[in-house]
């Protein structure tokens, strides 16, 4: 696999920054039934997706008929961050594996691949 990752058809390249690193470096509860998934324990803040993904560019944002806010994809090395912007400008972020962000942008609708 090359470092191409592919969301909703765009190239999107994945920020030069483990898993590990983003779980240890801030507070974040399992997801219930969600295996790979995890959400910001502080529940929604004002940080940007950008500024919780060290070398991440802004993420390529969507829309999805499962939810009512904007959501926000930050893919990196081996899994990504999605985030939703809330209608106050606020961000709930979920950290997810690849297995776990890769299930949960399917269920949204958006489409990913690695090439």
């Amino acid at each position: 696999m090359d470092d191409k990752f592919y969301v909703n058809g765009h190239i999107v390249t994945p920020a030069p920054v483990k898993f590990s690193a983003l779980f240890d470096g801030w507070a974040w509860r399992p997801i219930r039934n969600c295996p790979g998934r995890y959400v910001m324990e502080a529940g929604p803040v004002a940080t940007p997706p950008e500024d919780i993904v060290p070398g991440a560019n802004a993420g390529s944002e969507h829309l999805s008929v499962s939810t009512n806010d904007p959501v926000i994809v930050t893919p990196f090395e081996d899994g990504g961050l999605i985030s939703y912007r809330k209608a106050d400008g606020m961000f709930l972020h979920t950290l997810n594996t690849r297995e776990g962000f890769e299930r949960k942008l399917h269920q949204l609708g958006i489409t990913t691949s690695h090439r």
